[in-house]
């Protein structure tokens, strides 16, 4: 076993100064006594600064945004001395409960870990996401106040997209060739395609729910419209299919005739049969796409295909199939094995939970996508719930192409969704909005 810093593929952090200092210092400022002051100030701040890192090394790790906005919500919700009683609930019990697992059979792969701190990395990065869920899920509980989320996801996601669509002509930092043409992808603040379109695969389904069921705000269609564009101009395949998908579930849950829910059905059922047919024939060698650096767009870090990813996690696996290699120690020993020049990871978060985790870390890992869908499966009534469950089955098919919640601004916005999805089903209520919270009770509903 190595001990020492591993630096994880593709992270560039310049060393923190007084500029970074003064950043992190006003940020923590400013959402510890918003937080104190209204506690979904925290969801806001979280939402706001997870797709915008500004990325600082201290030491052998790295802070970002969100990570002080993480500390500084915990210190106002402290101060204000807000009560645990959404933890105690079942719905957010049950999904924090998920999350520690993984967390803890992360950290058991250490057991035959080559290099150690890639899983001290990853365990802590899980045991992030426990609290981000657990924060929200309490600052939600404590102060639900929708329209504040509804106006937040909308400005986020259309900045998003507003940063992500110009790289279409400024410039990308990936490209596919399609039948001998290139062709950028878009990731805009993201780390990459597939993390934009997993990120929007979030957020949309989310501005549709509210939509469909709490009134139509052009904004938000629009928003929607353009965030469909950009995921179509990320060329995720995965993403597209799981976003088709998760709008598809959204629209569904939301139909109210059983003709609506019928044609719903039948396309969700549609897009998932035509995504299998089509990743077979190119999977067979059929297909036309293959991923591809140009002298024009810039590849970072040494990429395979999927097929030999995916051969190579089996094979690694087989040499311990109970514990794994440990987390974090694909990317450093995918190369060895395929003798190239290949620091990556596999392409998909089931085949790296085995072989990073081996049984423990699958098993922790399919609880999490099962318990993420079943949550809320009885009791989607309600926005949020309706979008949690949507675009968490949608993200268990992306899960099959994309290994996504290794990034953390991925896998923050996951358990932020989450983590209000839960405790809008926790509240004494069961999730229903008090009339004079809903900002759009005025457009649908006339009082004689």
């Amino acid at each position: 076993m190595q001990f020492g810093p591993v630096i994880p593929a593709d992270v560039t952090a310049p060393h923190i100064g007084l500029a970074g200092v003064a950043v992190y210092s006003a940020v923590f400022a400013i959402v510890a006594i918003a937080t104190s002051r209204r506690p979904i100030s925290a969801v806001v701040a979280l939402l706001f600064l997870d797709p915008f890192a500004y990325y600082q090394s201290i030491g052998v790790t790295t802070l970002t945004l969100s990570k002080i906005a993480l500390a500084a919500a915990i210190a106002g919700l402290v101060y204000r001395k807000v009560p645990l009683h959404a933890l105690k609930a079942a719905p957010v019990a049950r999904l924090l409960l998920a999350v520690l697992l993984i967390a803890v059979a992360t950290a058991l792969s250490a057991l035959h870990a080559a290099f150690i701190t890639p899983v001290v990395r990853e365990t802590l990065k899980w045991t992030e996401y426990a609290i981000i869920l657990a924060v929200c899920a309490t600052a939600f509980y404590e102060d639900p106040d929708e329209v504040v989320i509804r106006w937040g996801v909308l400005v986020v996601t259309a900045i998003v997209v507003a940063l992500s669509i110009p790289e279409l002509y400024l410039g990308a930092h990936s490209g596919l060739i399609i039948a001998h043409t290139e062709v950028p992808r878009i990731a805009g603040p993201l780390e990459g395609p597939n993390q934009l379109a997993a990120y929007l695969g979030l957020m949309l389904p989310v501005m549709l729910a509210y939509t469909l069921m709490k009134g139509r705000r052009w904004p938000e269609i629009f928003v929607i419209a353009s965030g469909i564009v950009a995921t179509c101009m990320s060329f995720s395949r995965g993403g597209l299919v799981a976003l088709a998908l998760a709008l598809l579930l959204t629209a569904f849950m939301c139909a109210r005739s059983s003709a609506a829910r019928m044609v719903l059905g039948t396309a969700a059922l549609a897009v998932i049969a035509g995504a299998g047919i089509a990743w077979r024939l190119v999977a067979g060698g059929i297909g036309l796409v293959t991923s591809a650096p140009h002298h024009r767009i810039e590849i970072h870090g040494g990429l395979g295909t999927r097929r030999d990813l995916w051969r190579a996690a089996i094979e690694l696996w087989r040499a311990h199939p109970i514990w794994g290699i440990g987390a974090g120690n694909y990317e450093l020993e995918v190369g060895k094995l395929l003798r190239a020049p290949i620091k990556t990871h596999a392409n998909s978060l089931y085949l790296q939970s085995l072989v990073e985790g081996g049984a423990p870390l699958l098993a922790a890992t399919l609880f999490l996508v099962y318990t993420s869908v079943a949550t809320f499966v009885r009791r989607a009534q309600t926005p949020l719930a309706v979008a949690a469950l949507a675009a968490s089955a949608a993200l268990s098919v992306h899960f099959i192409l994309d290994l996504l919640v290794f990034y953390p601004k991925m896998g923050g916005q996951w358990m932020i969704l989450l983590g209000l999805a839960a405790a809008d089903l926790a509240r004494p209520n069961g999730g229903e909005v008090a009339a004079e919270n809903n900002f759009e009770a005025a457009g649908t509903r006339v009082k004689h």
